[in-house]
């Protein structure tokens, strides 16, 4: 009972310093562009990944991909009788972790964005997404 309370704490404690961009924020971010030329987006994001045409609309789309390492906890239980150590061990919230992000654009004949979304991780689409200055 006495380790389940601190490794409860730690357990929130790691839970709340992962806190994700709310998704509201990465709509803002991105609705900002609107009515601002195409060739103004790509100086700004790069070049598209793909570009397509359906129904008169052109879209221009952007992925996004972040690989990184979580911070692990490691919790370890262990014991020492006759002269023989022993001990159990796991590691929690630890790994590898691939988040990704999809932006498309719709823009018309002239080239103004007319429309606009987003699909995958609020904190890589936030990273992907420029800031219109």
């Amino acid at each position: 009972m006495k380790l389940l309370l601190p490794l409860s704490i730690i357990s929130l404690l790691m839970l709340t310093a992962c806190a994700s961009v709310p998704p509201a924020d990465v709509d803002a971010k991105l609705t900002a562009w609107q009515g601002q030329s195409i060739n103004t987006l790509i100086q700004a994001w790069g070049v598209p990944t793909q570009e397509r045409e359906i129904n008169g609309i052109k879209y221009a789309e952007w992925n996004a991909r972040e690989v990184s390492q979580r911070p692990s906890v490691n919790v370890g239980v262990g014991g020492y009788g006759s002269h023989v150590f022993g001990s159990i061990g796991t590691t929690i919230f630890g790994g590898r972790k691939e988040t990704n992000c999809l932006v498309q654009v719709g823009y018309n004949q002239e080239g103004t964005v007319i429309s606009s979304n987003w699909s995958g991780d609020t904190d890589t689409c936030d990273a992907a997404i420029p800031e219109k200055l």
